[in-house]
C-alpha cells in the first residue's frame, strides 16, 4: 500500500459519507446566499466576494471540522488503523495520504462553492463577474483551506480519543480565528498585547498590532485577497477601499509573507502531528 492508495481509499470512503455532502452542500450554499441576497445592493460581483472572504474567514474551518478531526482519532478509537498498518504502508503514507484524501475533498469544495458564485453572480448581477478573479480568490481560499486541514489532521493525529480530536480542533479554531483577530473586547490577543505594552508602560502602534494579528492563518488569508482587487483599489466601495491598500508597503501585507504563512501553519502541524503518531503505541 502506498500514499496513493491510502489517499484513495479515504476519499473513496468519504465521498459516500453525508459528512463530506454536507461540507460541500452547505459551502456552495452559503456562498450562493450572500450573492443572491446582495443583487439588489451593490452593481458589481466582488463586492460580495469580499463578504465572501469575511464568511470564509470565519465559518469555513468550523465546516472543515468535522470532516478532517476524525481522520485519524477515528481510526485509533474504533481499532481500524489495526488493519490499516498491518498493510504494507508506512506511518507516513497513513499520515499524508488521509491529509490528500481530506484535502482533495475541502479544495473540491471550494471550487465547486466559487463556481456557484459565479454563476449567480453572471444571472443577475448589473456587471458581469470576472472569471480572472473568482479564479484568484479559489485559489488564495484553497491555500486557507489546506492550512486549518493541516492543522485539524495534525490534532487528530495527536491523539487517540474522538473527544480529544474535537476539543482539540474547536480549540484551535477558537484561538486562531476569534481570539487572535480579537472580536472578543476582553479576551483577545489584541487587548492582552496593548494591556501587556501598558504594564510595562509602553504603548503598541496600529502596525505592530497588524503584523501580530497577520500570523494567524485567518488573517493572513484575509490580508491575502488583496491580490483579487489589483487594479480596482480605489474601489466605488469603502469596505474594500479601508480593508486594503493598491501597493502595500509593509511586508506582512505582501500576499507572498500571508501565503507562507497558511502553508506553514498547515504544513507544520501537520510535521508535529505525524512526528507525535510516528512514535504512537497503536496496539
Amino acid at each position: 500500500m502506498s500514499l496513493y492508495t491510502v489517499a484513495r481509499d479515504d476519499f473513496t470512503n468519504a465521498r459516500r459519507s453525508y459528512v463530506v455532502l454536507g461540507v460541500v452542500g452547505v459551502f456552495a450554499a452559503l456562498v450562493a446566499l450572500i450573492f443572491a441576497f446582495e443583487i439588489s445592493i451593490y452593481d458589481d460581483p466582488y463586492r460580495a466576494l469580499f463578504d465572501v472572504s469575511f464568511f470564509v474567514f470565519l465559518v469555513v474551518p468550523l465546516i472543515l471540522a468535522p470532516l478532517t478531526y476524525l481522520a485519524i482519532a477515528g481510526d485509533r478509537e474504533s481499532g481500524a488503523i489495526t488493519y490499516a498498518m498491518g498493510l504494507p504502508n508506512t506511518r507516513a503514507e497513513y499520515v499524508f495520504g488521509k491529509l490528500t484524501a481530506r484535502l482533495g475533498v475541502a479544495v473540491a469544495a471550494v471550487f465547486v462553492a466559487v463556481a456557484v458564485g459565479f454563476v449567480v453572480a453572471l444571472a443577475t448581477f448589473t456587471n458581469a463577474p470576472d472569471v480572472g478573479r473568482f479564479a484568484v480568490f479559489a485559489g488564495v481560499t484553497a491555500l486557507y483551506v489546506f492550512s486549518f486541514v493541516g492543522i485539524f489532521v495534525g490534532i487528530s493525529a495527536l491523539t487517540s480519543k474522538r473527544s480529544r480530536a474535537m476539543l482539540g480542533v474547536f480549540g484551535a479554531y477558537f484561538l486562531l480565528v476569534p481570539f487572535w483577530f480579537g472580536f472578543f473586547p476582553v479576551i483577545g490577543l489584541p487587548n492582552l498585547v496593548s494591556t501587556a505594552a501598558d504594564l510595562l508602560g509602553t504603548s503598541v502602534s496600529q502596525s505592530t498590532q497588524l503584523m501580530i494579528n497577520s500570523f494567524s492563518p485567518a488573517t493572513s488569508y484575509l490580508f491575502a485577497t488583496e491580490v483579487v482587487y489589483h487594479g480596482l483599489l480605489p474601489t466605488p466601495y469603502e469596505s474594500i477601499n479601508s480593508n486594503f491598500v493598491g501597493q502595500p508597503d509593509e511586508f506582512y501585507r505582501e500576499f507572498w509573507f500571508n501565503a507562507a504563512v497558511m502553508v506553514a501553519w498547515g504544513a507544520g502541524s501537520l510535521l508535529v502531528g505525524f512526528l507525535s503518531f510516528r512514535r504512537s503505541e497503536l496496539g
